[in-house]
């Protein structure tokens, strides 16, 4: 009777968990980026083959640099968004502005990169940084195909339209 009573709970509770993830998007957004983080650290994890003290070495530096990634990310969807604002609607003087900084988030993003492969040049020889990068290119290759065969219209082409 009591594990009915906890099964019956735990199953409202998870309901209204899903009812309020949709009804908010952000946090349909943050389920979504924590899921794929979680995804991709056991592929990496897994693919890379990390000894016990290699592990504890790259993971730090990699958090540290995919922290900076999520601020420039977040950064950027703050600064623009073209679902919710009419680029017609702009002056020239604020397209300029967007563009200066969306420019400068880029060289930030240039500066974690070149600051990362720094790191990791320090801890690994330059094969397991190689693979490292394909594995990351292969991860998200993995996610567009993924998205793609579950709604068809993930990266098809406007010319198509």
């Amino acid at each position: 009777m009591i594990i009915k009573k906890l099964f019956l709970i735990f199953f409202l509770l998870s309901a209204v968990n899903a009812l309020n993830a949709q009804d908010n998007p952000e946090n349909s957004w943050q389920q979504r980026k924590q899921q794929f983080k979680a995804e991709k650290i056991a592929y990496i994890s897994t693919e890379l083959g990390l000894t016990v003290e290699e592990a504890q070495k790259f993971w730090p530096v990699y958090n540290k640099y995919d922290g900076i990634l999520d601020s420039l990310g977040e950064a950027r969807r703050k600064l623009f968004n073209p679902k919710s604002t009419d680029i017609h609607s702009l002056k020239n003087c604020q397209c300029k502005t967007i563009m200066d900084k969306w420019f400068e988030l880029d060289k930030e993003e240039l500066a974690a990169k070149n600051a990362f492969y720094n790191e990791l040049q320090k801890l690994f020889p330059a094969s397991k940084i190689m693979q490292y990068y394909c594995l990351e290119h292969e991860f998200r290759r993995k996610i567009v195909a993924e998205k793609q065969k579950v709604n068809g219209s993930f990266g098809k082409s406007y010319k198509n339209e």
